[in-house]
Order: structure tokens, then sequence, then C-alpha cells
């Protein structure tokens, strides 16, 4: 007959061994979702181990057209395609590329490509495109110069770049407009001759509002933008 001391032995033994078995189950089970919703969805082709309590799925979408869609269930990419397929047509085919963990299901980025969009999403962050910093939906600033052309001659204007309320104007031989456009984004605009007599304090301004008109053969003007108080960039402004 087996000794106490040989009974509990083998008794720790076997605890140790089904603690071993639980914690592989369990830590593969997350595996193992992920793969087993891999296969049941074809527009997903990858499943990375992210962590002993999760794993990735890597998914791949193609739509050919607006009509295609119009089908897919509301999610976190889907009004996103949406609003471009609606207003950028040109931009199709598009290709939604989603990755999120298991068993979560918490979206880690998504990322949506067209002919010439590359517009990407972290966790935790807005949308933004990556190509000129627009976010979505909201509006993306425009050139703050353009070209009208008056008979023979060219008269450059200043517009606002993005949507916004007049917060000053000051005059010297110039004027200067300052715009806060929110998100403590404010931008100044120098060196116009004449204002256009909508553009006063307090009054909201949509983007490619005229401001007013650089002196005649001119177009040299002083734009600052700032967020935070610190300048940020803007796309090249070139005359329109």
């Amino acid at each position: 007959m087996p000794s106490i001391k040989t009974l509990l032995l083998a008794w720790l033994l076997a605890i140790f061994a089904l603690s071993i078995v639980v914690f592989t189950v369990k830590k593969s089970k997350p595996i193992q979702d992920a793969e087993f919703y891999a296969k049941q969805n074809p527009h997903c082709n990858t499943v990375k181990v992210h962590s002993n309590k999760n794993s990735l799925v890597e998914c791949f979408w193609n739509f050919e057209s607006f009509e295609e869609l119009l089908g897919i269930e509301d999610s976190l990419y889907a009004s996103m395609a949406k609003f471009i397929g609606e207003r950028f047509p040109n931009e199709f085919p598009l290709r939604i590329h989603h990755i999120f963990s298991i068993p979560g299901m918490e979206t880690d980025s998504v990322g949506i490509y067209g002919n010439s969009i590359i517009i990407a999403k972290s966790k935790n962050l807005p949308w933004h495109n990556k190509n000129n910093g627009c976010k979505f939906p909201g509006p993306c600033p425009v050139p703050p110069l353009r070209t009208i052309v008056a008979g023979k001659d060219s008269i450059y204007a200043i517009n606002a770049i993005l949507p916004g309320r007049v917060i000053k104007i000051e005059q010297n031989e110039l004027y200067s407009i300052t715009i806060y456009h929110g998100e403590n984004i404010y931008s100044k605009t120098s060196g116009i001759l004449e204002l256009n007599d909508y553009v006063q304090l307090g009054k909201n301004i949509v983007p490619d509002s005229i401001l007013g008109i650089l002196p005649p053969k001119k177009n040299k003007y002083w734009l600052e933008v700032t967020q935070n108080g610190k300048r940020i960039g803007l796309p090249q402004a070139t005359p329109l």
C-alpha cells in the first residue's frame, strides 16, 4: 500500500498537471476564437497573436461601386466608406483594412484606400487623412489664394481656409484678419487691401468665402495657422 507521502506527492503532481492543462486551454482560446472567426469570414485571412489574452484578426474588404456599400451593416468603417462613396465616386474601388482583437472585438485600426486617398483610424483617435491631415467628416483646409479674372487683369483674392468666426480685424496700411476655427485652431491672414462687406467681427465665415482682395498686381500675403499655440502646416497654397 502506498505511503501517505507518496499519495500526497501524486496528488500534488495531478493538481500541477491539471493546472497546466487549464492554463494552456485558457491561453489558446483567444487564438482558437480568432481562427474560427477568420474561417467563417472569407474577407479575414490573417490571425496574429497579440498577447496571452487576445489575438489580432486582420480583414480586407473590397468594393467596386457605391451600390456594394449600401448592403453592408453600419459599423466603424461603413459610415466612412459611404461618406467617400457619396462624395468621391472616382475613388472606387475602395479597399478597407480592418484589424481588431479577439475575443473582445476591440478595434485596433481601420484603413480605407482608394485611387488617391489613404485614410486611417487608430484606436481612440479620430478619422484622419494621412495625405492632408483632414478629419472625417469635418471640412478640409482649402488654399487661401485664388485668382479672379476681371477683363484683361487678374485680381488676387484671399478666402477662408476653414469655417470659423472672425474674432479680430486689424488695419495698418493693409488689413489683417484673425479667425477662430474651433478645436483651438486660429488663422491670421495679413496683407489684404480691401475687405468684403460681410467680413465683420463676430461673423461666421465658410471655406472659400472671399475675405478681401490683395493690392493690384500682387499675390503676396501672410498666413499663420496655430493650434494650441503652435504653428501647424497646411496643404500648399496655389492660386485657384
